[in-house]
């Protein structure tokens, strides 16, 4: 008969090395890397995002344009009650616009740039009054963003004392109106993200 002994022998430097490796594989301190998984959001024209609906996008995009879901007026002026030039004459940049509208005008009363700052859809205080090129794109992309007007609808770039670019949204026209004007021209707030 044949007997087969095994013999197992723990050094304490053995055992202390099987406990350190035990205890590194604990619940609290995992010992293995994991991958976060792809969390990126893509972004597309027309989604709902942010407080209202892409219609710009940059070429990485991740950045553009949103504009609000419905109209802030439909009959408020570009002014405040008074003719003040208020060098808010950029084509391109509403954001900077708005603020010296609302710098030159004064922040009381209900006027296009106005309440456009103040609105606050999305939980979002950053709405501007887009300028004269921005709400040209918003009028390209109308058909995604919904609840327009075939009306006119004004920007916060001003030409000269008395007068400001405006759209008209059924034909997408740009020309000048004056600046006191309420009678059927709307305001639209976008914002930046």
């Amino acid at each position: 008969m044949k007997i087969n002994i095994h013999i197992i022998l723990f050094t304490f430097t053995t055992i202390t090395s099987i406990v350190t490796t035990l205890n590194s594989c604990s619940k609290d301190e995992p010992n293995i890397e994991m991958n976060e998984p792809n969390t990126e959001i893509v972004l597309m024209l027309g989604d709902n995002y942010q407080g209202g609906i892409i219609f710009y996008l940059d070429n990485t995009e991740k950045h553009g344009l949103i504009a609000a879901k419905t109209d802030q007026s439909t009959t408020d002026p570009w002014w405040n009650g008074s003719f003040i030039k208020t060098e808010a004459t950029s084509n391109s940049d509403g954001s900077s616009n708005t603020n010296m509208i609302i710098q030159a005008q004064g922040d009381n009363g209900a006027y296009a740039a106005k309440l456009c700052k103040d609105y606050s859809g999305g939980g979002f205080n950053d709405w501007f009054l887009p300028s004269k090129d921005q709400l040209n794109i918003l009028y390209e992309h109308k058909a995604l963003v919904g609840g327009f007007s075939n009306q006119i609808y004004w920007t916060s770039s001003e030409y000269d004392l008395g007068s400001a670019w405006v759209q008209d949204f059924e034909t997408g026209e740009q020309h000048l109106d004056n600046t006191s004007d309420s009678a059927g021209v709307r305001t639209r707030a976008i914002r930046a993200f």
